[in-house]
């Protein structure tokens, strides 16, 4: 894990929100397209208020960060929006308070007889995650194509997208549902691989939405919230900011990219234009979220523990 200390006690700092007490916040992001709309912070540890100390962390996989999102070591983590519901809705004190990403998922290998959803037929296909977001909507979207996923296609699971990516390099696999920056990575170093499907186009042409779907977002514990509102204020400016930068400096971010969350320069250079960074506070996007959060909802409720989620899942404007 990535650690990296800020301690934020500079003079000066009048124009931050002031905290009434220090305190100690650790925010996490899981590494890949989480952690690099956030590698500006990283890089400038950016002050929250005076006498606030804060850990930023790199994540290796959902798994690890959900249990520290559970645990309560997690002030602050970025995770893909379905998790942040279905923690919601098991009793975890947390509020989704920005979506930081549109969608950054992609069927991409070597098998180029694939043009459309239906070419899958009979296909095996490797998969990053079963029941996260990627798996989530390949199933939907097969069904929607008139394809059964557990008749017409074979589906291989894999743990992380950084593991699938070897083995497509490595042509263990030619076909794999894997997000940015992996994608990138792997057309990179396997020059035969190509981008087949957009999952984010297919979102919209079935959805018909001018939008792609909110995949990643941050979440705040409510107890931080309601201590020092005005400092989880002030980070998800910051982390607006932070996002900004990361689109209209793309080879500063890739160098940053391989500095903290270890992935290419040149990978993350080349990804980012494909993983649709959107920073937007949660609450003022609420009918995407919501509109996605059901769309899953109705294609199995357990992927949200079998509920919605409330109003007050949202943090307050």
């Amino acid at each position: 894990m990535l650690v990296l200390m800020i301690a934020a006690i500079a003079a000066g700092s009048g124009n931050f929100g002031q905290a009434a007490e220090p305190i100690n916040i650790n925010i996490m992001a899981l590494s890949g397209t989480t952690g690099l709309s956030m590698v500006k912070m990283f890089e400038d540890n950016p002050v929250l208020s005076t006498g606030v100390n804060v850990t930023y962390s790199i994540v290796s996989n959902p798994q690890q960060m959900t249990a520290k999102i559970i645990s309560g070591e997690a002030d602050i983590a970025a995770v893909p929006t379905n998790t942040a519901a279905l923690l919601y809705n098991k009793g975890i004190a947390i509020k989704i308070g920005a979506i930081t990403n549109w969608g950054v998922t992609y069927l991409a290998g070597r098998d180029l007889s694939v043009k459309k959803w239906t070419d899958l037929k009979g296909k095996t296909i490797a998969v990053t995650g079963k029941g996260a977001t990627p798996d989530i909507l390949f199933r939907r979207f097969l069904k929607a194509n008139g394809l059964d996923p557990e008749r017409d296609v074979k589906l291989e699971y894999y743990p992380t997208p950084a593991e699938l990516a070897q083995l497509v390099i490595a042509e263990k696999t030619d076909l794999a549902v894997i997000p940015e920056p992996w994608v990138t990575e792997v057309m990179l170093r396997s020059p035969s691989a190509r981008v087949l499907l957009d999952f984010q186009e297919e979102w919209k042409r079935l959805e018909n939405r001018k939008e792609s779907y909110p995949q990643s977002c941050l979440v705040v514990s409510t107890k931080l919230y309601q201590e020092h509102p005005e400092v989880v204020k002030t980070f998800l400016q910051q982390a607006g900011l932070a996002s900004d930068w990361v689109n209209d400096n793309r080879a500063q971010a890739g160098i940053l990219a391989e500095k903290f969350v270890k992935i290419s320069a040149n990978a993350a250079t080349d990804a980012i234009p494909r993983c649709n960074f959107r920073f937007a506070i949660a609450s003022s996007v609420k009918n995407e979220v919501d509109y996605f959060l059901n769309s899953l909802f109705e294609f199995d409720p357990e992927f949200l523990g079998g509920k919605l989620p409330d109003a007050a899942f949202y943090l307050p404007q």
